[in-house]
């Protein structure tokens, strides 16, 4: 099977003449916003495909490393007659410049040299390790009676991921059929080193294909999901369940399966058959364990680093805090002295779990420490939200308030850095949410997804889950776009499966269908038989008409407009792009374009504009102000103590005076 070839995995569009060209969008409602789309849509796919890495990054960078510096220089300018604040600016410099940085580097660095001394899985997560290992437990050899390989694993870890897709209990001959075919499509694209005049592969074009691949086994992977979701409103199609209790996006299981399947089967395979079996549990317990403790030093060697950054930028500075400097005396810059040494007993004792398959058992369980293990999972250099929230107070408000010049410094530190870690925790992402409400009530289109108890909810939880940066309401990613905004048919329910997301997630299906005139004329036609039309039409009554005609040829077309008729790859298409060497995938759809780029613009638009105008530039200014009035009224409490002393010194003098004198003359007066 060649690989530049669409097989009969990937079903053929039936309606091959609804074909338009992919650079004809202009035939919608939609009006796009030119380059601003185009800027907005490669910063979100920069940020969407590297992670918290780039989301963090991009931010840290425009929002603090470039702007802060600046601002320092013009610290206190005014009382410096315009004279530039090299010092402070150097500090700035130094902070910013090597804190984001740090926090992806020292464990992309880690997980590069881990994975070429102990594997390749050494970068996947423990609990996919586990599950991978039980599979290929329970499946070692193959009809022959010989050790599986490497495609054999991919099609018992398909046959296992589609099973539980389609909630079977055992897995059906056309599952097993399926993943045979996946497990192909898959090991072809990996094994495939020669193009078809004998050009040999380049590195970056094998990893082109295997990508590829995994889109169109994913873009499969999500149509099975949908047709069996026994709940199609709240499951996310994209997640697969590797196991009972172990879930994940279809793409990073795949990844990670190769990356087992090239670390364990070979070595698995030169095992005597009657040992495979224990070498595979051993293997999968020590490496869930190395996985823990490369996690554990991955989280210390980026902590240890944070704490030397506070001695660097103080440095930097010199010994007196520059950001007083013109507002009092350089001699009282450090009365006031924070600067302290703490030394802290290492615990060199650690508990004790028995044998590895004990410890492996419980790192992967359900119990605290398999809570605590996941908790610190990173996913490539990308660290998880409970590890983001432990480096913001323990890596960088805890050592930079210890190790504050002064009191004003100190302030200073509480301010500036809690704010920011607070924006780049939490802030940004709940105002994404807000945007995307806002957008939904405008555009009718679903843009976020609420949980099944979110209408429930008393209104404070649910305003907790817009500010929640992980659970909670989730704006969609361009995969979920996809899955739910394409193949509407494929729903369990067919297009009343489409309707019923819609209407249960808090999008007007009236707004959805008069994004083209296609739609809008296909639904206006139905809902005339019904003596209404679609601008007076409301959820329930387009979701009933079109479920009763959802054999007819109308409905039928108007699912074929929601298929991606045409899909374009678009490789470094903007200077985003080609800084991370990203490529998109370009649907002909209006209704996921749309959705993609309302996303997309506040994104941009929070990444571009806000997070630097706020943090860089608004919040140095604050602190500047802040630190001046601080300085102002403690000059004149201090000037108005002085005065009161004098008056004080000046009231209690003349009545010893008067008192003398009154003796005297009562004396002189006696002689």
């Amino acid at each position: 099977m060649q690989i530049n070839k669409v097989n009969s995995l990937i079903p053929k569009q039936k309606n091959q003449t609804a074909k338009r060209n992919i650079k004809n969008e202009n035939n919608t409602s939609f009006k796009g916003l030119g380059v601003i789309d185009t800027i907005s849509l490669g910063v979100a796919n920069a940020i969407e495909n590297g992670g918290l890495a780039v989301s963090f990054t991009l931010q840290d960078m425009l929002g603090t490393n470039l702007p802060r510096p600046i601002m320092g220089l013009h610290r206190n300018s005014k009382e410096n007659h315009g004279e530039k604040n090299l010092s402070f600016a150097a500090k700035e410099m130094v902070r910013e410049f090597l804190t984001g940085p740090s926090m992806f580097i020292i464990p992309g660095l880690s997980l590069f040299a881990g994975k070429k001394i102990f594997g390749q899985t050494t970068g996947t997560p423990g609990t996919l390790i586990k599950a991978f290992g039980d599979i290929h437990e329970k499946n070692p050899l193959n009809s022959a009676g010989k050790a599986i390989n490497k495609k054999e694993f991919y099609k018992n870890a398909f046959t296992e991921m589609l099973k539980n897709a389609k909630s079977e209990k055992e897995a059906s001959a056309n599952t097993v059929k399926t993943a045979e075919l996946f497990a192909r499509r898959l090991s072809d694209s990996i094994n495939k080193t020669v193009k078809g005049d004998g050009t040999v592969l380049t590195k970056k074009e094998i990893k082109a294909l295997r990508t590829s691949a995994i889109n169109q086994l994913n873009d499969r992977f999500v149509k099975i999901s949908k047709k069996y979701a026994s709940d199609a409103v709240h499951t996310d199609f994209t997640q697969a369940a590797v196991s009972q209790t172990v879930k994940a996006p279809f793409k990073n299981v795949v990844s990670n399966m190769v990356s087992y399947a090239n670390d364990v089967v070979p070595k698995a395979a030169k095992q005597e058959t009657g040992k495979i079996n224990e070498f595979i549990r051993n293997t999968v317990n020590n490496k869930t364990i190395g996985r823990t403790a490369l996690n554990l030093g991955m989280y210390a060697a980026v902590l240890s680093f944070l704490q030397v950054i506070p001695k660097l930028y103080n440095k930097a500075e010199g010994v007196d805090n520059a950001g007083l400097k013109g507002l009092m005396k350089e001699e009282t810059f450090n009365d006031n002295n924070l600067n302290a040494n703490s030394t802290k007993k290492s615990d060199k004792t650690s508990p004790s779990f028995g044998s590895a398959e004990k410890i492996a058992s419980q790192l992967t369980g359900n119990g605290v420490i398999g809570k605590l293990a996941k908790a610190i999972e990173f996913e490539g250099p990308n660290v998880s939200f409970p590890l983001l929230l432990g480096i913001m107070g323990g890596g960088i408000l805890v050592p930079r308030t210890l190790r504050a010049k002064d009191k004003y410094d100190r302030e200073e530190i509480l301010r500036r850095d809690a704010v920011t870690c607070a924006v780049m925790c939490f802030g940004e992402k709940a105002l994404r949410k807000g945007f995307s409400k806002i957008n939904e009530k405008l555009s009718g289109l679903v843009l976020a997804t609420k949980g099944k108890d979110f209408k429930d909810k008393s209104l404070p939880a649910r305003l907790f889950d817009y500010l929640r940066p992980i659970k909670g309401v989730n704006v969609l990613s361009t995969d979920k776009i996809n899955a739910n905004y394409t193949n509407i048919s494929g729903y369990k329910n067919g297009i009343k499966g489409f309707c019923d997301f819609i209407s249960e997630q808090g999008g007007n299906l009236s707004k959805v269908f008069s994004l083209t005139d296609e739609s809008k004329n296909i639904v206006d036609s139905l809902l005339k038989n019904e003596g209404s039309d679609i601008t007076k039409a409301d959820n329930k009554m387009i979701t009933s008409v079109l479920d009763k005609a959802k054999d007819s040829k109308a409905v039928k077309d108007l699912s074929a407009l929601f298929h991606p008729q045409k899909t374009e790859v678009i490789k470094n298409q903007n200077f985003i792009q080609k800084l991370f060497n990203i490529t998109t995938k370009k649907i002909d759809n209006p209704w996921v374009n749309k959705v993609k780029t309302i996303n997309a613009r506040f994104t941009a638009f929070s990444v571009l504009v806000l997070v630097p105008v706020f943090l860089g530039f608004m919040l140095p200014a604050i602190n500047e102000r802040a630190t001046k009035k601080r300085i102002r009224e403690e000059k004149a409490q201090n000037e108005a103590n002085r005065i009161n002393n004098s008056n004080n010194n000046i009231a209690k003098t003349p009545s010893k005076i008067e008192k003398k004198s009154v003796f005297a003359d009562m004396e002189k007066f006696t002689k």
